[in-house]
């Protein structure tokens, strides 16, 4: 047990001095990581050159291709145009912003933006549901529903970041049926806690300070945006329709394409056009708009997740759950899940946890899909809170005196749908379809 201790006391120690220290976690993660091979590695595995061969490749490709992407598509204004443009619509429907709110969040987010779309939309929600009169607890809430719905869909960053995980970690699983299973189940929690919080804070009741001409016309697209939106949708096309069409006419051509034309492909693809015609400099969406950070936390958490297997760590906890009721293995997970994306990116812990569901579900008797839903929820509902990556950014353009208020707030919520996550995962809703 000691191996696990030092694991995880290694895991929760990258995080702490990444945020204290303002440095990337997944750095301090590789450095832990070397620590702990040359120590615990044994003859045969106690080098550098073993641990730096643990390098998620997989993972790595399908998760910075799309961010550079779509960092593109952010550079020129593409997204941001998009989001005016659907908020637009509700000008005299001023009790609808906050639906509003979250299908903008919810479409840039699914035109690749991922999670990133908060940074995109929040300061324009905030801006027009204040002058609006809206409450301002249903901002927050309206714009991480938004990304709950359309920031986990197979095409987007996050949803590639998804899929590498699940051929990294998880080796017989269908990436793309369980990104959509996950996307469904995601859409209908978000859905269903909106229409509880709209009516709890009477979202419809406005201040009377709010004015009917809050909102101006937004310009068209450029040409340059129009382009740049054309090339998304046709690699979204390329990804999409193949694998829909072998469903109902199983043909080699599609067959093909299924295999080859991948997320990171076609992300390539696209980077090569709009790099051409986007209207932006190759250096400036480099240098400004890609999350190298991100893609660092993410890569260095995900090879420092190897050490699980290598060091013994998954085998050890196999022996140690297998002492527990099965039925208690789904709502565990989740609530583990739920504790760490609640102080930090859900990003940062997914590797360590998708690296454990193999062995629990092999001490529970049940296939890895059954415990993945429970996990994704886990640390999906406490990234609400104001000091996690999504909560907080949810907060971006507020005025400082609303977001004091509104952090405990947010907090409380956290707190509340982890119970929420870890009772549902303890229901058979968690394991439809399978």
């Amino acid at each position: 047990m000691t191996i696990v201790v030092l694991f995880f006391a290694g895991f929760i120690l990258a995080v702490v001095l990444g945020q204290r220290l303002k440095i990337n976690a997944g750095i301090v993660a590789v450095a832990i990581g070397f620590v702990l091979t040359w120590i615990f590695g044994g003859e045969d595995a106690a080098t550098s050159t073993t641990f730096i061969k643990s390098f998620p490749v997989t993972l790595f490709w399908n998760y910075s291709m799309p961010v550079i992407f779509y960092a593109f598509a952010n550079a020129n204004g593409t997204l941001n145009t998009m989001g005016k443009k659907i908020s637009y619509q509700f000008r005299n429907a001023r009790w609808a912003l906050p639906i509003a709110m979250t299908v903008v969040a919810a479409v840039v987010a699914a035109a690749g933006a991922g999670t990133m779309n908060t940074f995109i939309v929040a300061p324009l929600a905030w801006g027009l549901c204040l002058a609006a009169g809206v409450t301002p607890l249903i901002i927050p809430v309206a714009l991480w529903c938004g990304s709950f719905i359309g920031a986990f869909l197979p095409w987007t960053s996050n949803g590639a970041l998804l899929s590498g995980m699940y051929s990294e970690y998880l080796t017989g699983v269908d990436p793309m049926a369980m990104s959509v299973r996950v996307c469904v189940y995601y859409a209908l929690f978000a859905i269903i806690f909106l229409a509880i919080m709209y009516f709890v804070t009477k979202a419809w009741k406005l201040d009377d300070s709010g004015q009917e001409d809050f909102m101006s016309k937004p310009e068209p697209f450029t040409r340059e945006q129009t382009a740049t939106l054309i090339t998304i949708v046709v690699c979204i096309g390329v990804l999409l329709l193949p694998s829909i069409i072998n469903q109902f006419a199983p043909n080699a051509v599609c067959k093909w394409m299924s295999s080859n034309l991948t997320l990171p492909v076609t992300s390539v693809a696209g980077i090569s056009v709009v790099a051409v015609i986007g209207g932006v400099k190759l250096k400036d969406v480099f240098e400004k708009y890609v999350n190298w950070n991100m893609i660092l936390m993410i890569t260095g958490m995900g090879m420092y997740c190897t050490l699980a297997s290598s060091l013994g760590v998954v085998a050890t906890l196999g022996d140690v759950l297998q002492t527990l009721p099965s039925f208690l293995f789904a709502p565990c997970i989740s609530l583990i899940g739920s504790a760490l994306s609640l102080v930090t990116s859900a990003s940062t812990v997914q590797p360590l946890l998708f690296s454990m569901i193999p062995s629990l579900a092999s001490a529970a008797g049940c296939s890895m899909e059954a415990l993945v839903v429970p996990m994704m929820l886990g640390v999906g509902v406490t990234s609400i809170s104001p000091v996690s990556t999504g909560g907080a950014a949810c907060l971006i353009g507020a005025p400082g005196e609303t977001s004091q208020k509104l952090f405990s707030k947010m907090l409380i919520i956290a707190v509340i749908l982890m119970g929420v996550s870890a009772l549902i995962s303890a229901t058979p809703l968690v394991r439809i379809g399978l």
